[in-house]
């Protein structure tokens, strides 16, 4: 506790002077009235150590823009009353959305007051709460008391999870040179959707469908067997990367959108019953394996992991991908996302193409729009790097390699349909 006594001091140097100067029935009365304000401080200052401060947050875990519900209650259990005391919650990072997280009020003897109000959060990440703070002043003005209280408060807050609409991942490798089976991989008694056709064998053809459009369609059917899943969502700031105090400044809106980007994906995934191994790196490595039971395990870990504009090597995306290229297979679909990929990384995917089923790499230097807002005009400028990175792109593609730069108006759900006719294509 802070005590601030420094008027009663003053008050009390002035009461004895007052003695010294002109003993009488006046400096008599204000000796007694500084003695019963030392004897009120005294009992003040054991009132405030005896108050019983709880606070509760609920719920402990949300996801952005979710309410929070903050209450905090003071108790006097003294047998004195407590005039008049000011509580203030030093509540985390968050935004207030409604009530106070300040309150003055007296307090009885064995009375309780309390303050509540809900925050909202607008970024992912553990937030901490600061503390309480207790703050009694006397009428006069002559003392004040402040105690803080440190409690265990803390919320996670998980990135909104982006609607993803279809992710394709290859399920088997084909035996080169023989027709494969699909029947092996889908279940014909269960339709998923449709699509346009695009050369697929006429009994996959929709015809009622196709009738009240004009135009062929397919069936889509949910699939019995599954993939499995590499993921590699990567915060932190490439070593080499150019103009390093803009792209610092970028990389924290980045982490939010690669939050989200990743969070639909692994939704999308595990519901389809896929296997997902993720790393996120950040200031250190965050790995979730393939065995949980649900994907909250995964929110978490895009949830916590905070980026550095200064990695380790054993961070770097390329240090990573390469640690795990032999426990890679031809059953296995690898999902990246970044903010910028360096010339040294581009060959390493490569070499990981060569080994896997499918390899899908997003690099998120601007954020992206979300699937149910309009589509608009963008007057961003790419960084050079970032701009012979996009060009490169589209060769890479034709050698089914996926790698896309997104731009600030581009949605996930019409890159991912973009890739797979162009796949068609090709």
């Amino acid at each position: 506790m802070r005590y601030e006594i420094s008027p009663l001091i003053i008050f009390t140097i002035f009461s004895i002077l007052a003695i010294i100067i002109a003993f009488g029935s006046f400096s008599m009365a204000l000796v007694g009235i500084n003695v019963a304000l030392w004897i009120y401080f005294a009992i003040t200052v054991k009132i405030v150590k005896s108050l019983e401060i709880s606070s509760t947050v609920f719920p402990s875990r949300v996801f952005t823009d979710d309410e929070v519900m903050c209450e905090t209650k003071i108790k006097n259990v003294s047998k004195y009353p407590l005039s008049k005391v000011e509580v203030q919650d030093l509540s985390s990072d968050g935004y207030i959305f409604s009530g106070s997280r300040e309150i003055s009020n007296s307090i009885s003897s064995g009375h309780t007051i309390a303050l509540s109000y809900v925050m909202k959060f607008r970024t992912r990440g553990e937030h901490k709460f600061y503390g309480i703070n207790v703050h009694v002043e006397s009428a006069l003005k002559l003392f004040s008391i402040e105690r803080k209280i440190d409690t265990e408060r803390k919320i996670l807050v998980f990135p909104k999870i982006l609607p993803i609409d279809k992710l394709k991942t290859t399920l088997i490798d084909p035996i080169s040179g023989k027709k494969t089976d699909f029947r092996i991989l889908e279940d014909s008694s269960h339709i998923v959707g449709i699509r346009e056709y695009a050369g697929e064998p006429f009994q996959r053809i929709h015809w009622k469908a196709s009738a009240h459009t004009g135009d062929l369609l397919v069936k889509e059917y949910e699939y019995t067997g599954s993939s499995k899943i590499r993921m590699y969502v990567d915060y932190n700031l490439p070593k080499e990367i150019y103009a390093r105090n803009v792209w610092s400044n970028m990389r924290k809106d980045y982490e939010e959108y690669a939050s989200m980007a990743a969070s639909g994906i692994v939704k999308y995934l595990y519901e389809q019953g896929m296997l997902i191994t993720l790393k996120v790196l950040g200031d250190k490595l965050y790995i979730v394996d393939q065995m949980t039971k649900d994907y909250i395990p995964y929110l978490d870990a895009l949830a916590m992991a905070k980026g550095t504009d200064d990695p380790s090597d054993g961070l770097l995306l390329q240090t990573q991908i390469m640690g795990d290229l032999f426990s890679m297979s031809r059953t296995t679909t690898v999902i990246i996302i970044s903010m910028y990929l360096t010339d040294e990384v581009i060959p390493k995917l490569l070499t990981v193409r060569s080994r896997i089923a499918r390899l899908m790499v997003f690099v998120i230097p601007y954020g992206f729009r979300m699937p149910y807002d309009k589509k608009y005009d963008t007057y961003s400028v790419l960084p050079r790097e970032v701009q012979r990175l996009r060009d490169q792109s589209a060769i890479l593609v034709e050698n089914n390699v996926m790698i896309h730069v997104m731009m600030d108006n581009e949605s996930f759900d019409e890159v991912m349909r973009r890739y797979d006719k162009t796949m068609e294509i090709l």
